[in-house]
């Protein structure tokens, strides 16, 4: 066995380890609320009567990870403690990058990933062994998924499907995961194999719910998932905060701007930024495609960055954002930093999502709170540096990338 590979296992073995020993007992005591309560009720009712609960909201996957929680704690009295370890699933997504990509012998990525850059990151982490939330589920699952549709478009729509059963907000990465795999799937066959694994899966992923009502149930959560909350932002400190004397929060997003709403004009915003930096992705790897060329370092670099501005502008623009729906965009700025070897963009997205989560979450890093670097304004400006910033490296990027002949 390669020794430095020996070595990797071992030093991301050991961090993971010592993150499980130094993980707080502290958590938001609002989410902390409905996991305790969900996971008392599927181990009162059982699995298949989940969704006959009207409180819980969440898709499948989460549910699974309750239930399996529930199974190891074996009673009420211990589900009630002992919450506080299901941070223990969500830290292990948190690693599960790091782990497919580097402690086995694989084509994924080629280059050297400092991964000690990610995971002592305690931005990338606060959410997870801290908050106590699973946004870390989507985000790498939907991660992973984009990296593997390169070689196998089947796993990788799989994966993607895993992360759209978590959390609804996996959405925003729907174009990206689509732009690979038409430049992946070069048959007919593939497709085929593709759609039959997407349907088994599904139905599998459905099956514990199918004769109890869930299925509707479930229906009825992704339609009413969107205007849960009609807020302009849910402390999501995006640009609202900056053109908004008043405080978004108590803002409807229904209410009209100039001549459309808020949520419109969001939208909008998004719509038209994002197009912006997914066109020229896959006007790229088309190019690639025709060419039957390899995914290029350059190219790594425009899909890690323009996926990371995606859901950059989807956090930025949008209305009833939280300020979790950040936690996406430091990852994919990683892993462009590893690619360019440019980590300004990567440190600028971190110090913004942790001054939001830990505003959010007072009282927690020995910070005093009132300082100038934890108000919302500032924290909103700090973002729209990092929108001008990355858009900026983006169109500097794309005028570098070769073109393609064909």
């Amino acid at each position: 066995m390669d020794k430095s590979l020996t070595q990797t296992r071992i030093e991301i073995f050991l961090l993971f380890i010592f993150c499980l020993f130094i993980m707080p007992c502290v958590y938001m005591d609002y989410d902390m609320g409905f996991w305790r309560e969900w996971a008392l009720y599927i181990h009162q009712h059982g699995l298949s009567n989940t969704y006959n609960n009207a409180r819980i909201n969440y898709f499948p996957v989460y549910i699974y990870a309750l239930y399996i929680f529930d199974l190891l704690q074996h009673t009420d009295a211990n589900i009630i403690h002992h919450i506080n370890y299901i941070k223990v699933v969500f830290l292990c997504f948190d690693f599960l990058p790091i782990v497919v990509l580097c402690c086995f012998r694989q084509k994924l990525l080629s280059f050297k990933i400092p991964y000690l850059f990610l995971l002592l990151n305690i931005a990338y982490l606060f959410n997870s062994m801290i908050w106590g939330q699973l946004d870390s589920i989507y985000t790498n699952l939907a991660f992973l998924s984009i990296i593997t549709a390169v070689f196998y478009p089947g796993t990788g729509i799989l994966l993607y499907l895993l992360a759209l059963n978590t959390k609804l907000q996996a959405i925003e990465f729907l174009p990206v995961v689509a732009i690979v795999c038409l430049y992946s799937i070069r048959n007919i066959k593939t497709v085929f194999l593709a759609l039959v694994s997407v349907i088994c899966l599904q139905v599998l992923i459905w099956l514990p719910f199918i004769n109890t009502g869930g299925i509707s149930r479930l229906f009825y959560i992704t339609t009413h998932s969107v205007d849960l909350y009609n807020k302009l932002s849910i402390c999501a400190f995006n640009i609202w905060y900056l053109i908004e004397p008043g405080n978004p929060y108590f803002i409807n997003d229904k209410d009209i701007y100039f001549l459309l709403s808020y949520k419109t004009i969001g939208l909008l915003l998004f719509s038209i930024s994002g197009l912006l930096v997914i066109i020229p992705l896959a006007k790229r790897l088309w190019k690639l495609r025709t060419a039957n060329l390899a995914i290029d370092p350059r190219t790594y670099e425009m899909l890690f960055l323009s996926t990371g501005l995606l859901c950059l502008y989807f956090f930025y623009f949008n209305s009833q954002m939280h300020e979790r729906y950040a936690h996406p965009i430091i990852i994919f700025f990683f892993f462009y930093a590893v690619a360019s070897k440019n980590y300004k963009l990567y440190i600028l997205a971190s110090i913004p999502y942790l001054l939001s989560l830990d505003k959010c979450f007072p009282d927690y890093l020995p910070i005093i709170h009132y300082k100038i670097i934890f108000a919302s304004r500032i924290i909103a400006i700090w973002y729209a540096a990092k929108v001008v910033y990355g858009s900026y490296l983006f169109y500097r990027l794309m005028r570098k990338t070769e073109v393609v002949k064909s």
